[in-house]
Order: C-alpha cells, then structure tokens, then sequence
C-alpha cells in the first residue's frame, strides 16, 4: 500500500514538475565527509535535500521525491502515538538490476522525538519465528539497524530489508525492492549520513 501510494504521488509530482509549476530550487548540498564522523552532522538541510543523495553510488539512479506529511509517516510507521514529527520526503530511486529503492527522510522536533519513533516503529514488529529481525550495524561512523521483513513474491516469501537510523532530530529510512541486503546497504551509505 505504502508503495502504491507512494508512486501515485510521484507521479503527480513528476507532472507538476513537467508542466512548470514547480520553480527550479537545487537542495542545498550535504556536505558530509563519511571519513569524519563529526561532519555527518546534519544541520540546516530539509528532508527533500537529503532525501537526494547527491553522490549516488553505481548502479542506481534518482528518479525524484516526494513531501511525507505526518499523517502519511505515522501510518507508514505504525507510529500513531509518536509526537514532535514536524514532516519528510522519500526519495525514489532504480536499481541496475530493476529494483526499486528508497530513502525516506523524516524530521522531529528533536533528537529524543526521533529516537522514541525508532523505538516504536521497531516495536511494531512481531518477532520471526527463526533468526533475528533486527541486527545492529555500522556505517558513516553511526550505528543503524537492519531490519528483515518477508513478503511474498511470485508465491514464495522472500526477504526485504531496510536500515533505519537517526541523525540529530532526523531519522532515515533506506529501503528496496530486493532481496539482497548488501544493495540497500550501499543506498544508505550513499546518503553520507
């Protein structure tokens, strides 16, 4: 659902872009340095700006992004009861081996309203019944955590996989079309943060 959604909407996007209505603002560069953990601090930059990853690794290719408003993050997130969400964007992105991926941005009040969404949206997961759901990575000099979730495709139940971490008063969502972690991986490092 939230996918189907999600490319209605960037689809009205893409159509008001094309017909002009849209003024031509660039997004401020990220300016992030993942050999310097202290520069990865964001400040300053809107969700839509760091949503597109201005150093996108081979492989995949931005195809645009769209505003989250509250509503739409809490009922993505399972986070009806979170407070301090002040809005985000996801960022559409395809694969070179057709898949598609994505990057939502999402922006609180601070940085313990964006911790406490982690929480809950992990929260809102039952647990598998083998294996671990969550497992703690690293990159960009922060930890995130790796998410596995099933979907069926083509009949068969196969895995998906998102990173979620925060930065300061935002969290990131990395997520795609795949069932090779190592792809979505790469998307959220590419993000600098």
């Amino acid at each position: 659902m939230k996918k189907s959604t999600a490319l209605l909407s960037l689809f009205a996007v893409l159509m008001i872009a094309f017909s002009g209505c849209v003024g031509n603002n660039t997004p401020a560069a990220n300016g992030t340095n993942s050999d310097n953990p202290k520069a990865n601090v964001i400040s300053g930059e809107d969700a839509a700006g760091i949503s597109k990853i201005k150093n996108m690794s081979a492989g995949f290719e931005y195809v645009g992004n769209i505003s989250l408003s509250t509503d739409v993050i809490k009922n993505n997130y399972n986070a009806e009861n979170v407070s301090g969400i002040l809005g985000g964007s996801e960022g559409f992105y395809k694969g070179s081996n057709n898949s598609d991926f994505y990057i939502d941005v999402i922006q609180f009040e601070n940085k313990e309203a964006a911790n406490n969404f982690i929480s809950t949206y992990k929260s809102s997961f039952t647990p598998l019944k083998e294996g671990s759901r969550f497992a703690e990575e690293s990159f960009n000099g922060h930890s995130a955590v790796r998410i596995t979730d099933y979907v069926t495709d083509a009949g068969k139940s196969v895995p998906r996989y998102s990173y979620i971490w925060n930065n300061e008063n935002y969290v990131l969502v990395a997520s795609g079309s795949t069932v090779d972690n190592s792809l979505v991986r790469q998307l959220a490092e590419a993000t600098g943060y």
